[in-house]
């Protein structure tokens, strides 16, 4: 998954946030603390959100020179995420972003054989 950054921290907001917003709404939630992150304003960083529908993945993504936004939408399934109002957002591993986002999941049950034949393999072969 070389289009993520190997650095930095990695949050899951925990509350449906609109497919539809990019960038400039992204950031001023971001930057007014309204997602509950307490980000410093320059340390690089990767923010999770989903849909209400659980159907399109956000991933939004600022380091020292710029920023950027990526929709991710799954051939079978939706993202196993669990909605809760005005939580903290989860920090999150490389690899738990890699699963939910091949997979939709964190942990448990795989939703998609192929996902964790891919997965499998990825692990096997770093």
């Amino acid at each position: 998954m070389a289009l993520l950054s190997t650095t930095g921290k990695i949050f899951l907001v925990l509350e449906p946030i609109s497919g539809r917003f990019g960038i400039p709404r992204l950031l001023a939630k971001l930057s007014s603390n309204s997602l509950n992150i307490n980000w410093d304003g320059e340390e690089e960083i990767t923010i999770l959100t989903v849909n209400s529908r659980r159907s399109r993945l956000k991933i939004l993504h600022i380091d020292d020179v710029g920023c950027d936004l990526t929709s991710r939408v799954l051939n079978k399934g939706t993202f196993k995420v669990l909605f809760q109002e005005n939580c903290i957002p989860k920090a999150l591993t490389r690899s738990m972003l890699e699963r939910l986002f091949i997979d939709g999941t964190m942990e448990g049950d795989y939703q998609n054989e192929l996902s964790r034949e891919i997965l499998e393999k990825r692990s096997k072969n770093p």
